[in-house]
């Protein structure tokens, strides 16, 4: 079972508890174009070079929407994407998202 979804859906649970799948997309672009607008008040809190700071991104774009959102995932994640003809992404598996960011961000420092 999904920690993630309502019961027998595949709607992620949200603090507005929209139910429709089609709502709640509507809804979280029009709050993330909105956080994206607002993108300045964060800045300074910033830091690309720190993996904390993918955190307080995801905070600031999601927050108002999702209890999670600063969280790491608990389960890991396949996502259907139109613009990919239903595939996924590769996503980290959730035992592993340390390790990953811990990989790029020595990636990020050996080509800086």
């Amino acid at each position: 079972m999904d920690p993630y979804v309502y019961k027998n859906s595949t709607v992620l649970i949200n603090k507005l508890d929209i139910r429709d799948e089609q709502e709640l997309i509507q809804v979280e672009a029009q709050i993330i174009i909105a956080a994206i607008l607002d993108r300045h008040s964060i800045l300074e809190q910033v830091n690309f070079f720190l993996p904390d700071s993918l955190q307080i991104v995801h905070r600031f774009l999601f927050n108002d929407l999702y209890e999670w959102a600063v969280k790491f995932r608990s389960i890991d994640i396949y996502k259907n994407e139109p613009v990919l003809n239903g595939l996924s992404i590769s996503y980290s598996k959730a035992s592993e998202i340390d390790h990953d960011l811990d990989t790029i961000y020595q990636w990020m420092k050996d080509i800086d």
